[in-house]
């Protein structure tokens, strides 16, 4: 009779912090996309705070679930689930920080360097 293996203590922490990985990264879309903020006339610096620290938990479920995938004698679903939730995460991240790079150019047009500039002979 074989023994049962056990869940993976890593995986287990991966996907927690995944999650609340997520709920920042839900947080920080429900922010950019109030009135107040959608038009980036000032960066929001809590806004900000809030897409960063979800990157990091993002970056450090991924090293638990990677860790979990790589360890022996131990069971790999909630290692694995976790890296899918994780990739799925940095996808929206990437997504939400290139919306709001748009937003921040868009409300902030390039001044054309020679019109700023009075002729000099």
């Amino acid at each position: 009779m074989q023994r049962q293996t056990r869940h993976s203590a890593l995986g287990i922490a991966a996907l927690i912090v995944s999650a609340c990985g997520l709920v920042m990264l839900l947080l920080s879309m429900h922010y950019a996309h109030a009135p107040e903020h959608a038009a980036m006339r000032e960066l929001p610096w809590s806004l900000a705070a809030l897409l960063g620290s979800s990157v990091g938990l993002a970056i450090l479920a991924l090293l638990l679930g990677l860790g979990s995938v790589l360890q022996p004698r131990r069971r790999r679903l909630f290692g694995i689930i976790a890296l899918l939730v994780t990739l799925g995460l940095l996808i929206a991240q990437l997504s939400l920080g290139g919306w709001i790079r748009d937003q921040w150019h868009a409300s902030h047009p390039p001044t054309d360097a020679a019109a700023a500039q009075p002729f000099a002979p």
